[in-house]
């Protein structure tokens, strides 16, 4: 295309903003891109400046993003606007870009090409087999938290010399001799887990100049999304790399920075203009998703925050229906109202079950609406339930490719040497471990010179010879083979599928066949559509893959998934359900500023995913709160009344007598502030604060310990101790 065409074309499809953004010539860029406001549009019409106006080689581009789904959207919208003239540019997420950059350079710190990445299963298992070997069983932290703690200083490039030595208590102690062997065993096994992608990545780099020299002067323009989610490792990656040209554009919203929980960094797109004097900064506000009715509430909500960059969204389209509250008794009748809504709206508005999503903070949560939903009839999807690459079934015949590509990948060997069963106990793997370690060498060489092993009595070491053999055989054909061909091979070789029609009833374990014939397919059409179709390609990608990249926008069913979950998408009808105090906001977030601040994003996220309407939802009373009435959210006293609209709860009426009253009447003369009160869940407390009356009366309580709760008289079960 010609350049003058191509820039009157930029000029005809983007607004002053967006063309702003796109066509800044070089240096550093800022963008802050507020929820529906094209971001994917800019990035994408940027790349394609710096090749069709500036003449960048795509060669020397790198565009970084957070999810394979995003990836994968920039691809393809690139492919639209250049054809082949965009290869050899690197659109990844940060762990396939890392991955792919230790694939190439990684053998200077000790790891050969084929490492295996492990995810939190294999990381956690391998953390349990470092307690058991340091006999630290009985120890606290238990090893899930362990596993927490040793992610979260990876994010902060702490490494365990570092570790150790700051360590001021028995935990960190603890913590600090565990992160130090599963490090080892990582090294060992020829595998890194998904902090260590970042970190070594980080390492790479700033123990090999010449290697970080390579990639600076290869990627001449770096584009990265989402920059209100990089954590402190992904921050030091990207400096690292524009340090020199500073040719670095980042996209991202503050507003929709939900992440710290797992070490995003909200300061590092807040303080990009202190990391780069004089860099451009474009606020792109036109909204294309949503009424202005939902702009202008999620935007009072989230003004509320200290910690943030001002921008307000406006769209050029309809004003939009009110916002609907839905005030429910407890959980089911909440889950009943929104299937109610949903269903109507459905044959009203002629939509389909996929214009539909319903969100809720805690994963918990979905049991209720599950329920409402199956008495109904009415399909539905679950995004960020047990995902397909996590069952058991599949990572069994992952863990037979896995070792096939790197025998060394000791987590995965251990799962599957005696699946299906052939004999091969704890003993056996006890002996043959410390046979291993004694003669260093891995856990793989081992199994395949267990003749030499004198520990081991000839029955065992025909067992293993049987099974090292089977092995050997896979791993001659890999090179043979197709990777679905070869896994068809490994799944009937190990009789697998007759393996899981004797361990599960008959329902159960066809489900179970069911998914392993998927993983075929889904070999098969990896195979189809990549340039490499390999089998180590392929396992890298399934390792990579998150919960929205299986998922399908067009399938004819309901979605349900957490806040988390819905970022970066879309619906026509948006339903947020649980709306409590405690529970979103979460109780244990509304004693922190930063952490109150969050959650207030995450509820600017849920609404800002609604193109048209949007239902909030609330129990008078949820069975997790025990006893303890629950109170409405204050984000919801935070939208303006007049973007409101707030059904009456059908039922309330018929559940309370006037008996009932007369007793809140009687309770709200006693309770007055100062009153002591005892309460069977929080103990002694005293009254600070009084609102409402009937029904609706609510007291604030100091308990012991300076615990303050809030709490709906009629559902609490107090005691009145006197001043």
């Amino acid at each position: 295309m010609d350049k003058l065409d191509f820039a009157q074309n930029l000029k005809n499809q983007l607004n002053p903003a967006q063309y702003e953004a796109v066509t800044h010539p070089q240096g550093p860029l800022l963008i802050f891109a507020g929820a529906g406001s094209g971001k994917t549009r800019v990035l994408t019409n940027r790349i394609a400046h710096l090749v069709e106006t500036l003449r960048v080689d795509p060669y020397n581009i790198l565009a970084v993003t957070f999810t394979n789904k995003a990836a994968g959207e920039m691809n393809q919208r690139l492919e639209k606007l250049l054809g082949r003239q965009f290869q050899g540019l690197w659109v990844s997420t940060f762990h396939s870009l890392c991955a792919r950059i230790l694939r190439f350079d990684g053998e200077v710190l000790g790891y050969k090409k084929n490492f295996s990445i492990y995810d939190q299963d294999d990381s956690l298992s391998l953390i349990k087999r470092c307690y058991k070997e340091l006999g630290m069983q009985d120890a606290n932290p238990a090893p899930g938290i362990c596993a927490v703690k040793i992610s979260r200083a990876k994010d902060r490039l702490i490494y365990p010399d570092e570790y150790k030595s700051s360590a001021s208590n028995l935990i960190e102690r603890n913590v600090a001799r565990v992160y130090e062997r599963y490090q080892e065993e990582l090294l060992a096994s020829n595998a890194l887990d998904f902090d260590d992608l970042i970190m070594k990545a980080v390492e790479l780099f700033r123990k090999f100049s010449e290697i970080l020299d390579k990639y600076r002067q290869r990627f001449l323009h770096i584009l990265v999304d989402e920059y209100q989610d990089t954590n402190h490792a992904q921050y030091v990656l990207v400096n690292l790399l524009a340090a020199e040209h500073k040719n670095l554009c980042v996209v991202g919203d503050d507003d929709q920075s939900i992440y710290g929980w797992r070490g995003a960094d909200i300061s590092n797109i807040l303080n990009f203009e202190k990391d780069f004097p004089g860099a451009k900064v474009v606020r792109l506000e036109q909204n294309y998703r949503s009424t202005q009715t939902i702009l202008t509430a999620a935007s009072a909500v989230v003004v509320k925050n200290v910690g943030r960059s001002p921008k307000k969204l406006w769209t050029e389209g309809e004003v939009g229906e009110k916002l609907t509250i839905l005030p429910t008794e407890d959980e089911s009748r909440e889950a009943i109202a929104v299937v109610e809504k949903l269903s109507g709206l459905r044959s009203t508005d002629f939509l389909t079950l996929s214009d539909f999503v319903i969100l809720y903070r805690t994963n918990a949560q979905s049991r209720s609406l599950e329920e409402a939903l199956r008495r109904t009839g009415i399909p539905y999807e679950i995004v960020g339930g047990v995902r397909f690459y996590e069952r058991m079934e599949i990572k069994d015949v992952l863990a037979y490719l896995r070792v096939i590509v790197n025998p060394s990948d000791s987590v995965s060997l251990l799962r599957i040497i005696n699946v299906p069963k052939r004999g091969i106990g704890p003993q056996t793997i006890s002996k043959l471990q410390k046979w291993a370690d004694s003669e260093k060498i891995s856990f793989y060489e081992a199994l395949i010179l267990s003749e030499d092993n004198p520990e081991l009595s000839q029955n065992v070491k025909k067992k293993l010879a049987d099974f090292g053999k089977l092995a050997e055989s896979f791993k001659k054909k890999a090179g043979e083979l197709l990777p679905e061909k070869l896994a068809s091979e490994v799944i009937e070789k190990t009789n697998y599928l007759h393996h899981l029609e004797e361990a599960f009833p008959r329902e159960e374990a066809e489900s179970r066949i069911d998914n392993v014939k998927e993983l075929v397919s889904a070999v098969q059409e990896f195979s189809e559509r990549s340039e490499t179709p390999t089998l180590e390609a392929f396992l890298e990608e399934v390792s990579l893959l998150t919960d929205i990249d299986r998922w399908d926008p067009e399938s004819d069913k309901v979605t349900l998934m957490t806040l988390h979950s819905a970022k970066g998408l879309e619906f026509p009808v948006v339903f947020i359900t649980g709306l409590e105090e405690g529970l979103f906001p979460l109780s244990r977030c509304m004693e922190s500023r930063e952490e109150l601040e969050e959650e207030r994003r995450l509820f600017y996220v849920g609404l800002t995913r609604a193109k048209e309407r949007v239902f909030l939802s609330y129990a008078f009373r949820r069975r997790r709160f025990d006893d303890v009435g629950s109170l409405r959210s204050q984000f919801l006293e935070e939208i303006p009344q007049e973007l409101v609209e707030e059904q009456k709860p059908e039922r309330l009426a018929e559940v309370y007598s006037q008996q009932e009253l007369k007793k809140y009447a009687a309770a709200e003369q006693l309770l007055e502030i100062g009153i002591r009160v005892y309460h069977d869940s929080f103990g002694v407390g005293k009254i600070i604060e009084k609102k409402g009356a009937g029904e609706n009366l609510t007291v604030t309580v100091l308990f012991e310990g300076y615990l303050k709760k809030k709490i709906m008289v009629k559902y609490a079960n107090m005691e009145i101790l006197g001043h």
